[in-house]
């Protein structure tokens, strides 16, 4: 079976905004990461894989990273959950409450606004 069907079938506490349409942009290393993040936190609804508008050079775009809403759990629980999480690579929190995961190769966390300079950096490990 493929990873990527495999994957899909395996998260099942995974919802999406509208403007989301799947995991199929998204690399095996960061399905594979999903389905480790939920089996730790519980339901997550994603909103934002490869498309939309992301910083230059943002992992979404390698589809190395996703943004999410935790449903059962805080933010701040979340984000502490996923730096615990040997591929995940950087992990951000937004004070709208959504969370930002990746699997890239920089190792770095975050807090702050969408947009701005106004974010606080912690090296994760």
């Amino acid at each position: 079976m493929p990873v990527l069907a495999h994957a899909e079938s395996s998260i099942k506490q995974v919802s999406f905004q509208p403007q989301v349409k799947g995991l199929g942009c998204l690399k095996p290393e960061t399905i594979a990461m999903i389905k480790e993040l939920t089996d730790k936190i519980g339901p997550i609804q994603i909103t934002s894989t490869c498309g939309g508008r992301h910083a230059r050079h943002s992992q979404h775009y390698s589809g190395n990273a996703i943004d999410f809403r935790p449903r059962a759990t805080s933010p701040r629980k979340a984000a502490a959950v996923a730096k615990t999480l040997t591929n995940v690579g950087g992990v951000g929190t937004y004070s709208n409450g959504l969370v930002h995961v990746d699997v890239g190769e920089l190792q770095i966390s975050w807090y702050g606004h969408k947009r701005g300079n106004n974010r606080r950096l912690a090296y994760n490990r």
